[in-house]
């Protein structure tokens, strides 16, 4: 690693089993921020991880190379983050207890004194309103000095109006699956084959894979005995037997520890109806495999229709390209925006299931204390997985364009993605926002999307935020009267486009700026895919850029065909692309949301 950057002003503090010689040229900077004493179990008093999720994320951003990695033997190669040449700064806000406000607020203003260039927080699970949501009031501090702030969608989908972080001035991250998979195929005394996966390294113990007694919420287990809750499983009734778990409540991880510390020999994890075929995998304590919803009821099923239900698991190591990918994950969280429906969220969809990066040396890849100084790996899946691929795609273009804004690199990002799946169908733009992130293209977007910190005021105002509430997010006090007075028209000069009919309304314009971040003289092309029951018209339909940096503007009319039907709310989508007229290559795509609503 080239030297710490002179401009950085942070530190390495110490505490509990950290001191600053654990800080390098990588581990630039390392502080922790606790409101109570982080006196629980296995927790540090100080920068030092004992859960693992920090060490997950910051590797998946800005990890070195490590040849050989895997977990367990499994997912084999070379373990690089997205930007391994980038410094790291660790912020430790989450303890057993949860994580404070106050605590992520004292870190985001710490981090923005200290110098960092990207935030990335993999932290946020519901929806807040923008003056009650401590992430979005110390986001946009950092974006008004300059950082790029990445955050977590969160993981309630496949649930409408479930996406956080909603801020314009966040990159919202959704997740995406990989075609890489783990297979552990269940299969049944009958001769059936349910499929399955799991990441226990089962080809290294033979033994494991014996054929086992099946048994699913044992007679006299304690209620939860589905979920395989801590001491709701009678030993004598599972000794030596593979247990079925339901998934769901409790850990999944925990459920097999459950499992085997009440004799049992093995575990088969059932999907239920809200996880469907989801298959996020576990590296577990004992044999295990994970089964979808529809296979689920296939092995229960089969456990009613005999006296004598058996099984085994035969597992099937890694396999890759099998299954297609990316497609937009079971579990991640979807628009439209719960507070900010004027704003497309989620941003962009990035790897989020069954990724495998770094784990504390002090814990095993199964959560247990190890002793090895090796370095360790894990998988684990999330939209906390798939933030911190996009802020090391974001310290990529920031490294290559310096002086380009937040809005710019999060530009660039939206209008290079690509369209995927979502499970059997096309996903939809609040399933995947404007798609799946791609580094290559977002390096050398052509056109971006840019905002100024002054842009989004505006923008709250003209959501209603009253002149407090606007003070608590932004420390400015403004009147929305004279901005608004002075910004006629305006609409946030966003990378995606939502439109909103209420009752009585059929026409909407808006205003867009473009400014060219490709070669001089370049001549681009609209082409609208018009969301149906809408009529599209763009005004020009050409936009002739005769030298870099220079900004053009467009408008885009939308005009609604559809009369307000008894449903509160439809929708529709579509898509908005300006095409480089001399290589049609370079294309600009901006994702169409359309919302009508009676009230």
């Amino acid at each position: 690693m080239p030297p710490v950057p002179g401009e950085w002003k942070g530190i390495c503090q110490q505490g509990q089993d950290f001191d600053s010689s654990n800080c390098n040229r990588k581990l630039i900077g390392a502080r922790f921020f606790t409101k109570a004493p982080a006196n629980t179990i296995q927790e540090y008093a100080s920068p030092r991880d004992s859960h693992g999720h920090g060490t997950h994320t910051s590797s998946t951003a800005g990890g070195a190379s490590v040849p050989k990695a895997s977990v367990l033997g499994n997912g084999g190669g070379v373990a690089r983050g997205m930007a391994p040449g980038a410094h790291i700064a660790v912020y430790k806000v989450c303890w057993t207890n949860g994580c404070y406000s106050s605590d992520i607020l004292a870190a985001m203003d710490t981090a923005i004194r200290d110098g960092v260039d990207i935030l990335s927080l993999s932290i946020g699970g519901f929806p807040l309103p923008l003056f009650a949501d401590s992430i979005a009031i110390g986001s946009f501090r950092a974006v008004e000095h300059g950082i790029s702030v990445v955050c977590a969608a969160g993981n309630s989908g496949p649930l409408q109006y479930s996406v956080a972080n909603e801020a314009p001035w966040i990159a919202t991250i959704g997740a995406s699956t990989l075609d890489r998979e783990f297979p552990a195929i269940v299969q049944l005394g009958n001769g059936e084959f349910l499929s399955g996966e799991s990441m226990f390294p089962g080809n290294e113990f033979p033994s494991t894979t014996k054929e086992f007694e099946l048994v699913y919420a044992p007679a006299g287990g304690k209620k939860g005995s589905e979920f395989c809750f801590a001491g709701s499983l009678p030993k004598v009734k599972i000794q030596g037997k593979m247990v079925v778990c339901d998934r769901g409540v409790n850990g999944r991880a925990e459920k097999g520890q459950v499992v085997k510390q009440s004799g049992g020999g093995a575990m088969i994890l059932a999907n239920t109806a809200i996880n469907m075929e989801e298959d996020s995998v576990d590296v577990h304590v004992l044999p295990a495999t994970l089964v979808g919803f529809t296979e689920s009821l296939r092995l229960k099923a089969y456990i009613n229709s005999t006296r004598n239900p058996r099984a085994r698991i035969v597992f099937g190591g890694t396999v890759i390209g099998k299954s297609r990918a990316p497609a937009v994950a079971q579990f991640s969280a979807r628009g439209p925006s719960f507070t900010n429906p004027s704003v497309l969220k989620p941003d962009v969809i990035a790897p989020g299931v069954n990724i495998i990066a770094a784990w504390p040396q002090n814990l095993g890849p199964t959560g247990l204390p190890e002793d090895s100084r090796r370095v360790n790996f894990t998988v684990m899946s999330g939209t906390s997985m798939a933030c911190p691929h996009v802020s090391g795609i974001a310290a990529l273009i920031r490294s290559a364009h310096p002086k380009w804004s937040p809005a710019a690199v999060k530009s660039a990002m939206l209008t290079t993605a690509d369209p995927i799946m979502d499970g059997d169908k096309p996903a939809g733009v609040f399933a995947m926002g404007a798609g799946h992130v791609n580094p290559q293209r977002a390096i050398y977007p052509g056109l971006i999307y840019d905002i100024r910190p002054e842009d989004y005021v505006t923008h709250l105002c003209t959501l209603g935020y009253t002149r407090s509430e606007i003070f608590t997010i932004t420390h400015r006090n403004v009147s929305c009267s004279e901005l608004l007075k002075m910004n006629k028209g305006f609409s946030l000069n966003y990378p995606s486009i939502s439109v909103i009919f209420r009752q009585g309304t059929r026409r909407k314009m808006m205003r867009r700026k473009l400014t060219n971040v490709g070669r001089p003289n370049s001549i681009y092309s609209v082409e609208v895919k018009a969301p149906e029951g809408v009529k599209v018209r763009v005004k020009p339909t050409k936009l002739h850029f005769k030298q870099r940096n220079q900004v053009l503007s467009y408008r885009v009319w939308f005009i609604s065909r559809k009369r307000m039907t008894r449903e509160k709310l439809s929708f529709a989508e579509g898509h908005l692309t300006w095409i480089n007229s001399q290589n049609h290559l370079t294309r600009v795509r901006s994702p169409i949301s359309v919302t009508w609503k009676r009230k």
